[in-house]
């Protein structure tokens, strides 16, 4: 699927959605792939799981928010020395990552393990249904 295909296919979905203009727009400006990331789910209406290649990173280097449903993952490596350096082919290199949540989804559990960031989202109980009175 081309890029034009994405653009008009967002669109569409502008057109048949009120207030998700905001995450379709994201959704087209994604432009890194780093670090490398999974989203899986083991069984129907379980928890969901991210997991995120974070090698060489520590647990007081990554920051995790939830704002206004928005999941922000964030790596900082402290400023180091280059010099010394033959050939350097592994990232060390911040990053920010931002993962839209559904509104009915809530973290549970974060965990780092043999450079795998691993984080939980549980699916919470609905909201009552709303009538709209007509004035």
């Amino acid at each position: 699927m081309s890029r034009d295909d994405f653009t008009r296919l967002f669109h569409q979905l502008d057109a048949l959605s009120i207030g998700f203009g905001p995450i379709f727009r994201d959704l087209q400006t994604i432009t890194t792939n780093y670090p490398p990331h999974n989203i899986y789910q083991l069984e129907v209406d379980g928890p969901i799981i991210l997991e995120m290649a974070v090698a060489g990173f520590k647990k007081g280097e990554i920051e995790i928010r939830e704002e206004r449903g928005e999941i922000t993952i964030q790596g900082v490596k402290p400023e180091s020395d280059e010099t010394g350096y033959t050939y350097r082919g592994i990232a060390a290199r911040n990053f920010i990552k931002r993962f839209k949540l559904a509104e009915d989804y809530k973290p549970l559990d974060a965990a780092l393990e043999d450079g795998m960031l691993k984080l939980v989202f549980v699916k919470t109980a609905p909201k009552e249904t709303k009538f709209i009175a007509i004035k």
